[in-house]
C-alpha cells in the first residue's frame, strides 16, 4: 500500500480504471492509497479445515438472518448484545455481527 498525492484530474479517483488494472485507488482516513488487488486462492488448494470454517460461517449467517427476522428471539439476542457492551473487552457494535459470532462459537 502507498500514499500517494494526485494532481487534479486523478484526485477524486476511487476505485480502478479499468477492469484490467492491477491497481484500486482509495481515500482511507483522509490519506490517498494506492494498492494491488490480492490474489485469490486457487480453490482446489483450500483445505478441508477451511471447507468446514466456510460452512460453520455460512451457516450461522442463514440462522442468525432467521432468528433476527422473529421479534422474540431478537429481543433475547439485544439483551445479550447489551450485556456484552459492559463486560467485554472489545465489544461488538452492530448485533448482527454479534449474532453470527455467537452462533458460529456453538
Amino acid at each position: 500500500m502507498a500514499r500517494t498525492i494526485y494532481e487534479f484530474p486523478f484526485s477524486e479517483i476511487k476505485g480502478r480504471i479499468d477492469r484490467k488494472s492491477r491497481f484500486y485507488y482509495c481515500n482511507r482516513m483522509g490519506t490517498k492509497i494506492t494498492s494491488h488487488y490480492p490474489l485469490h486462492k486457487d480453490p482446489m488448494k483450500i483445505s478441508d479445515r477451511q471447507k468446514a470454517a466456510f460452512s460453520v460461517f455460512a451457516q450461522a449467517v442463514q440462522q442468525a438472518k432467521t432468528e433476527l427476522a422473529d421479534p422474540e428471539r431478537r429481543a433475547y439476542w439485544q439483551q445479550r448484545f447489551e450485556e456484552q457492551k459492559h463486560t467485554a473487552d472489545k465489544p461488538y457494535r452492530i448485533l448482527r455481527n454479534f449474532v453470527i459470532a455467537s452462533l458460529s462459537k456453538q
